[in-house]
């Protein structure tokens, strides 16, 4: 709540110099976009299997969570279409821990699920910051449409961060909204 009230109040200290502020917003506005497929990416392979086959390919193949650095991603890009480098990092860093610590969590749980082969999968692939030059694409694989669908509704709320930031922007220069405090 509190960050949505600041979203409403804050201004980009940039605000008289667009070409900064709209280059930060396409910025956001890319990494949304790039969280959102590699959400839908990532689903492709694991959705519907979670905790039931040890996924190690694909996206699987170079992050041991790619679900949640997409969501990490996404959440930098959502503080940057309001055109706030500061908002972005806000919402990185605190989406980022949280969801680092859900994985730590997970990682354990998995291990004792799958045992020596989790382990093993552990030791060679990241647990959080992808590491691309150990990617393996599978030979095959098949994908759980409701899996994919919910995944789906679950990314629209990314995308829907810009229309919702245009929005924001709109009503500060209008003067519906109050313009209380400068972000970097």
């Amino acid at each position: 709540m509190a960050t949505f009230i600041l979203i409403l109040i804050a201004d980009p200290v940039w605000q008289d110099h667009p070409i900064i502020q709209k280059s930060i917003q396409f910025i956001g506005a890319t990494l949304i976009v790039g969280a959102v497929l590699g959400r839908l990416w990532s689903t492709l392979y694991i959705g519907g299997r979670k905790n039931i086959t040890l996924m190690t390919k694909g996206p699987y193949s170079i992050t041991r969570n790619p679900l949640y650095f997409f969501s990490t991603i996404g959440s930098v890009g959502a503080g940057l279409v309001f055109g706030s480098v500061a908002l972005g990092a806000l919402a990185g860093v605190a989406v980022g821990v949280i969801l680092y610590a859900t994985s730590r969590g997970e990682a354990a749980l998995l291990s004792s699920h799958f045992g020596s082969s989790y382990r093993h999968y552990a030791a060679r692939v990241p647990l959080f910051w992808p590491q691309p030059g150990i990617y393996e694409e599978a030979s095959d694989t098949t994908f759980d449409p409701r899996a994919l669908k919910w995944a789906l509704g679950d990314t629209i709320l990314f995308l829907l961060v810009i229309p919702f930031a245009g929005a924001v922007d709109l009503l500060r220069h209008s003067g519906l909204l109050p313009r209380l405090i400068m972000l970097f």
